[in-house]
């Protein structure tokens, strides 16, 4: 069965994401935001997270973005762009600094931030994807599904949905980052496809694990 917004199994659609999604996306993006688990608690400000790992693939023109959508609104998504390297460029430009302009950047000893002032001090400093992964893998995915979702192949649909459009846009080689405190992030990546090809240790939040496809 198909809908002229997108293809439909059981009680889910797979849709690309609107503009009337973001709420939705910055809910969820929190609510899996602790690898994995609800990062509710972890939090003062609920959309900072957001902000960095799923709006801006909303607001951004040009982006690849779906969302999955049941009888009770969006339960999941999987948002990136066809060119890494330019989509850090265009953040810089168009994203941070309004953000930075509502926000006081973090100072000091950054063992006693709160993961309110870790997320802050990011926006002031951005991470840069690891050049090999960007040179070899150019794209990037996000992908995060609520519980409801998980375990019923929306994942995978999102994914398919994804790839689809992002051949559609040339991409050949796509990467993912996932938490060293994730393994099931990088069962569900690497299941699809995806093998780690750079791990790249981090501070007591733990280390990311790159993980590259070719398409």
């Amino acid at each position: 069965m198909v809908r002229a917004e997108g293809s439909v199994t059981g009680d889910a659609a797979i849709r690309p994401a609107r503009a009337e999604d973001l709420e939705a996306v910055y809910r969820i993006c929190l609510e899996t935001g602790d690898s994995g688990r609800d990062a509710s608690a972890l939090y003062r400000d609920p959309k900072l997270i957001g902000h960095v790992f799923a709006a801006p693939y909303i607001v951004l023109a040009g982006q690849i973005s779906f969302v999955a959508v049941d009888r009770e609104g969006v339960l999941g998504y999987a948002v990136g762009t066809a060119d890494t390297r330019a989509f850090e460029e265009r953040m810089e430009a168009q994203w941070w600094p309004d953000l930075r302009r509502t926000h006081d950047e973090p100072e000091g000893d950054r063992s006693g931030w709160t993961a309110d002032e870790l997320l802050i001090w990011s926006l002031f400093h951005p991470a840069s994807v690891p050049g090999q992964v960007a040179l070899d893998y150019p794209a990037h995915i996000h992908m995060n599904l609520l519980p409801r979702a998980q375990g019923k192949g929306v994942g995978s649909r999102l994914l398919e949905a994804w790839f689809g459009a992002a051949r559609e846009q040339g991409v050949s080689a796509v990467h993912a980052g996932v938490s060293e405190r994730n393994p099931a992030g990088l069962k569900f990546w690497t299941a699809r496809g995806f093998r780690p090809v750079l791990v790249e240790q981090g501070g007591g939040s733990g280390g990311t694990i790159w993980c590259g496809r070719h398409l």
